[in-house]
């Protein structure tokens, strides 16, 4: 049995992403829901699902099942980790307790993307810290089980 290539889809999402993401509306400090939408449907719905609940094409190849994303609230009292789930994403820090590293080191990935291969090393850090505040705030906006006011 032959496992799907991972990287084409990041590859050819990552370009789509960009274009998407020059055109940004202002960034708040806690991220756009909307644009965290894009860059989960470019990069984390493969595996995680359309959804977000582990279910995606891949997740029937790989050897531990994506996590339910929705859930992640109901999981921590009602409250969404954004903290966590922020380092968790960028993967470049040890988080202790999450045990193995199973999905892609995202912060690599979107320091590496191709639209941002001329920027300068700081220029390139802002645009990483930017696509995971979006994506954060996209996953704390399809929170089940979250607190009011969540």
């Amino acid at each position: 049995m032959t496992r799907p290539r991972v990287v084409l889809p990041i590859l050819l999402g990552a370009i789509t992403l960009a274009s998407i993401l020059a055109a940004d509306e202002p960034a708040t400090a806690a991220g756009s829901p909307a644009l965290g939408r894009t860059v989960f449907r470019v990069y984390c719905a493969s595996c995680h699902g359309q959804e977000a609940k582990g279910d995606g094409n891949i997740a029937k190849y790989l050897t531990v099942k994506p996590a339910d994303l929705t859930g992640l609230a109901a999981a921590n009292d009602g409250q969404f980790p954004t903290e966590r789930v922020y380092e968790v994403v960028d993967g470049r820090k040890t988080v202790p307790g999450h045990g193995n590293r199973d999905m892609p080191v995202w912060g690599d990935v979107f320091q590496k993307a191709d639209a941002l291969e001329a920027q300068p090393p700081e220029v390139r850090e802002v645009e990483v810290q930017r696509r995971i505040e979006h994506l954060v705030a996209f996953l704390a906006s399809i929170q089940e089980g979250a607190a009011e006011g969540e």
